[in-house]
């Protein structure tokens, strides 16, 4: 793979993994509200989809974005590989971290179910 087309990319795709990181906690952020201030009684179910659809589309987008993330640090060449920054890259957990982040987004989305059908 081209080093350009490839840091083009990557550039990219961190810049994919802010935006899910972003709307899914700014979704889950508004709905925790929702929870704490609205009277929700009788809509628990509205709610509750709106906790598992942005859970269920964060944790799979981050997965699939720190896969990608994983593929493009494979594909750097010895140069950039021998590097600082490409010495960086590789030492970055990418196949934990995007199991950290899916699990963080599913604890979360399980509270306000919690929440919401246990209180």
């Amino acid at each position: 793979m081209d080093q350009t087309l490839r840091a083009s990319i990557q550039t990219s795709t961190f810049y994919y993994f802010m935006i899910v990181m972003v709307l899914t906690t700014i979704s889950q952020l508004s709905t925790m509200m929702v929870i704490v201030f609205a009277d929700i009684e009788g809509k628990e179910s509205v709610v509750a989809a709106s906790v598992i659809g942005p859970c269920l589309i964060g944790s799979f987008g981050i997965i699939r974005l720190l896969t990608n993330m994983t593929l493009l640090v494979s594909d750097m060449d010895d140069k950039m590989k021998s590097s600082n920054y490409g010495n960086a890259m590789q030492s970055i957990p990418f196949p934990i971290l995007k199991i950290l982040f899916a699990i963080i987004f599913v604890v979360i989305a399980l509270i306000q179910l919690s929440a919401i059908y246990l209180t």
